[in-house]
C-alpha cells in the first residue's frame, strides 16, 4: 500500500513538472538528419563556432550554449510565531536555478558534406542553437 501511494505521488509530481512544457510550431529536426547535406548552409545559420579543428581532410566545428532554468520545486517548512506566540507551520516552496549546457558538434568531410552532427545536451539547452537551423 505504501509503495502504491509513493508511486502515485511520484507519477503525479512528474506530470506536474512536465505539464508546463509547451512546444510552439514545428519541433526542429534532430541534428542527425543533416548527414550528407552540404555543411556550408549549417555553418552560415549557426554562425562562427566556438572552436574548430582540421581532421583527416575535413573539419570538426563545436558550438556551446547554456540556459538557466528552474529546478523541480523544493518545499520546506518553517515555524512562525507571528500570531501571538502560537506556533504556525508555514510551507515555503523554492525553485533553485540550474544551468543546462549544450554542445553541437558538426563534422564535415573534405568535400564539405556533413559526416556527423550530434548534440550533447537536452533539447531545451540546445534550443538557442537548433532554433537557428529551422530559420529561413
Amino acid at each position: 500500500m505504501i509503495r502504491r501511494a509513493a508511486l502515485v505521488v511520484l507519477l503525479a509530481a512528474m506530470g506536474w513538472m512536465t505539464g508546463g512544457c509547451v512546444t510552439t510550431g514545428n519541433a526542429p529536426p534532430d541534428v542527425g538528419n543533416f548527414k550528407g547535406q552540404a555543411g556550408q548552409p549549417i555553418l552560415a545559420k549557426l554562425g562562427p563556432p566556438d572552436s574548430q579543428a582540421s581532421v583527416g581532410g575535413g573539419a570538426v566545428y563545436r558550438w556551446r550554449t547554456s540556459v538557466l532554468q528552474n529546478s523541480a520545486p523544493t518545499t520546506t517548512t518553517t515555524v512562525s510565531y507571528a500570531s501571538g506566540g502560537v506556533p504556525t507551520v508555514v510551507p515555503v516552496t523554492t525553485f533553485e536555478p540550474q544551468t543546462a549546457y549544450c554542445t553541437l558538434i558538426l563534422t564535415v568531410d573534405g568535400a564539405g558534406r556533413v559526416t556527423d552532427f550530434v548534440r550533447d545536451g537536452s533539447r531545451q539547452a540546445c534550443a538557442p542553437l537548433t532554433d537557428k537551423l529551422t530559420s529561413p
